[in-house]
């Protein structure tokens, strides 16, 4: 793992909201827990994992429509993603996890304005992430999602996203997450999803075959 402040990022990071995040003495527990490069995502296919091993399974993850859909230069640019300390109050856990994303206008409805489904896009993977995190399981289902739309998002530019997990009962994990003007720390969307876990994978018992037990006795006599 390594501190933001160490890494290179791409250059629409470098307006001044931005580099506040990502630079303020507040944030030093900021950890990067993966860089997203569109360009390398690109170059890999749908049903490969990042050392090009197939990816196989009903919990597999190709996460293609970002893979091969939107990580284009028009419309997710650039992406960051980490933990940090958070200051919810109804968070199970003591981080939250963010997403400073880079939008084009490819992801245009009206001109100039993200899509509202992009927007549910976005919630459901946030929440979907920290699902994953907090259930230590690959690929958990999203059950509900409910988005409030509070502003439009506007393209070209850059928001932020943040998720954290609210409850945890069983198998179902309840999430909330925002996108957010970064500059001004207003909610553009919001949203609350449950998530439920893959079901534990289960070995098979094996039983005595009873037909060759008793053909065996039948050849003593």
């Amino acid at each position: 793992m390594t501190t933001i402040k160490n890494l290179k990022y791409h250059p629409d990071f470098n307006i001044p909201w931005c580099q506040n995040l990502l630079n303020s003495d507040n944030n030093n527990n900021i950890i990067s827990d993966s860089i997203e490069i569109p360009t390398q995502h690109r170059l890999r296919t749908a049903d490969t994992d990042n050392d090009n091993t197939p990816l196989h399974g009903k919990d597999a993850v190709s996460n293609s429509m970002f893979a091969q859909t939107l990580y284009t230069p028009s419309a997710i640019r650039a992406q960051i993603n980490f933990k940090r300390g958070t200051n919810e109050a109804d968070s199970v856990n003591k981080w939250e996890y963010c997403s400073l994303l880079s939008l084009g206008s490819g992801l245009d409805g009206k001109t100039g304005r993200a899509h509202g489904g992009f927007n549910a896009l976005i919630l459901d993977q946030m929440t979907g992430s920290v699902a994953s995190m907090v259930s230590a399981t690959t690929a958990p289902a999203t059950a509900t999602l409910t988005v409030d739309y509070k502003a439009p998002i506007d393209t070209p530019g850059v928001v932020l996203c943040r998720g954290w997990a609210v409850s945890r009962q069983g198998r179902k994990t309840w999430v909330r997450a925002t996108i957010e003007d970064g500059q001004t720390g207003k909610v553009l969307a919001s949203g609350k999803a449950l998530f439920i876990d893959p079901k534990p994978t289960t070995t098979p018992t094996t039983t005595p075959d009873k037909s060759k037990s008793k053909s065996k006795s039948t050849s003593k006599l």
